[in-house]
């Protein structure tokens, strides 16, 4: 299994030279932690119940992918640290469409400067875009058929493996919800729900945690669909720049 691989969502990794983006590609790798250790928990045809899965996708299809134990959420965080401001993480249809949402004013070296981007992964695709503008890039994502093909189990085992995370039987309650603390030395620590929604984060100097839960929605349909209003270009080759690094 190759590094760049690993992964879900390490489609940020272009900018992986960049102190911004390794900080971002931080927070992306510790939502992935939480979809693989989602494979270590649970049956890849279960669903957050337990129950089998093959007829609730939310499209009709009932050969769906599953990345996630819980079908839907939407959670809002404040961030603290060389990254302050707000950022919102939902996903729905277990795991197959997410959306991220962040405003952060960024210190590094004395400099601060604002950033924001809204994020969105449909299926095998990555839209980021700029709403100010209205414009965006579109990518395809190089990891979602791997994972759709990929023993999760197998792969869930792996991750959590070369990463050392390891539960350090610290429990929290952050905005109302329970959550378990995990840590590793190379990917900081994080504190999950029994069905693995990340709520606090702490990595690389900057503390994310959950200011607003919701468990039972992926959130506002527009975030999903916003792309479809915005002016779109095709984004770099991300796999080809993965398999240099």
């Amino acid at each position: 299994m190759s590094s760049g691989k690993a992964a879900p969502f390490a489609e940020d990794i272009p900018g992986i030279g960049n102190g911004v983006e390794r900080m971002r590609i931080a927070a992306t790798l510790m939502t992935g932690a939480a979809l693989l250790l989602s494979a270590c928990n649970s049956a890849p045809a279960a669903d957050a119940e337990g129950d089998v899965a093959d007829s609730d996708s939310g499209d009709g299809d009932a050969a769906f992918v599953k990345f996630h134990p819980q079908k839907e959420f939407c959670v809002e965080y404040e961030n603290s640290g060389m990254m302050n401001g707000t950022s919102v993480n939902c996903m729905r249809k277990w795991g197959t469409e997410r959306v991220e949402i962040e405003d952060f004013l960024v210190g590094i070296a004395g400099v601060s400067r604002r950033e924001k981007a809204h994020k969105i992964y449909i299926g095998d695709k990555i839209y980021v875009l700029d709403t100010d503008k209205m414009t965006g890039t579109v990518t395809k994502n190089p990891v979602y058929e791997d994972l759709s093909n990929t023993d999760p189990i197998a792969l869930g085992k792996a991750m959590m493996a070369s990463w050392n995370m390891k539960d350090t039987g610290e429990d929290k309650v952050i905005a109302g919800v329970a959550c378990n603390v995990m840590s590793s030395p190379q990917m900081g620590s994080v504190c999950l729900t029994d069905k693995l929604v990340m709520l606090e984060q702490t990595f690389m100097g900057v503390t994310r945690i959950a200011t607003s839960v919701d468990l039972t929605s992926g959130g506002d349909d527009a975030n999903y669909t916003l792309y479809e209003n915005a002016e779109l270009t095709e984004g770099p080759d991300i796999e080809a720049i993965m398999k240099q690094i």
